[in-house]
């Protein structure tokens, strides 16, 4: 081995370290639910009651059938964590006044940013799975066991594409007083253009124009084609398109960020609240 591959290996090295382990440590540190009383009644009890209410209101409405509800509430549930996660994740340095430190560091920017979007990935797939075993106990949702590995697919590639753009939101905070205000109108907005409770034919033309730029209604609408026991090459466009979504915001997010470092530089605006 030559001596110049040795800071080339000890160079990825240092992102690795700093995307697996800077990452989780900054989960552990920054994120109030990560407590089981904080965990229990908004990951999983908040969720799980959205789920039955619309569930119960569709079927008396007649608007969609159990499935219609389950697997557009149980998709949908992943966006909670991508976007108020990845918001948290710049907000609370913010508050913490530890954002100028990190920021004055020389680790890489890319595994600062991803590595922290992995636990919230992880925490997404966990509540979106929680939905879909509560509605298989307690609403009888049963998908069958070859449509599983797909459906599957649909939802990880979601709950990628909602962390990327709960990056883009929590990019945004570098420079916004109260970014929670911004995630908390795109949470909502996301639950009423992106197809979750409303089937997508229904809503307005430029409803369903800001829909498609969004993470999760093709997600959902390729999840409803597989619980529908559509063949998986049907629901495979819009998976693709999904990862697509998610590339972009993700993409938008690296961007955003880099530009409102160096412009907090320039005016000491990091921890200015």
């Amino acid at each position: 081995m030559t001596t110049s591959a040795l800071p080339a290996m000890s160079h990825r090295g240092h992102f690795w370290r700093v995307f697996f382990i800077g990452g989780l440590i900054s989960y552990r540190a920054l994120f109030y639910w990560i407590s089981p009383w904080q965990y229990i009644p908004t990951m999983l009890a908040a969720p799980l009651f959205q789920i039955l209410f619309f569930v119960y209101l569709g079927r008396a409405a007649g608007v969609g059938s159990t499935s219609f509800f389950v697997v557009g509430n149980s998709i949908q549930i992943c966006s909670m964590a991508g976007i108020y996660g990845m918001t948290m994740a710049i907000a609370n340095e913010r508050n913490f006044q530890t954002l100028s430190p990190i920021l004055a560091t020389p680790s890489n920017r890319l595994a600062l940013f991803l590595g922290r979007g992995l636990p919230v990935l992880i925490s997404s797939l966990q509540t979106c799975l929680f939905g879909f075993l509560a509605s298989a106990l307690l609403l009888g949702f049963r998908p069958s066991p070859a449509e599983i590995p797909g459906l599957a697919l649909a939802v990880v590639v979601t709950a990628a594409s909602c962390t990327g753009f709960g990056m883009a939101l929590g990019s945004v905070g570098l420079r916004v007083r109260d970014v929670f205000l911004i995630s908390n109108i795109a949470y909502f907005l996301m639950l009423l253009v992106c197809g979750v409770e409303v089937p997508l034919r229904q809503l307005p033309l430029f409803v369903r124009a800001l829909g498609q730029i969004l993470p999760l209604t093709h997600g959902i609408e390729a999840g409803r084609t597989l619980a529908a026991g559509g063949a998986f090459g049907a629901a495979l466009p819009d998976i693709l398109l999904e990862l697509l979504i998610g590339a972009v915001w993700a993409t938008v997010a690296y961007l955003l960020f880099a530009h409102f470092e160096r412009a907090g530089r320039r005016s000491g605006a990091f921890d200015r609240l």
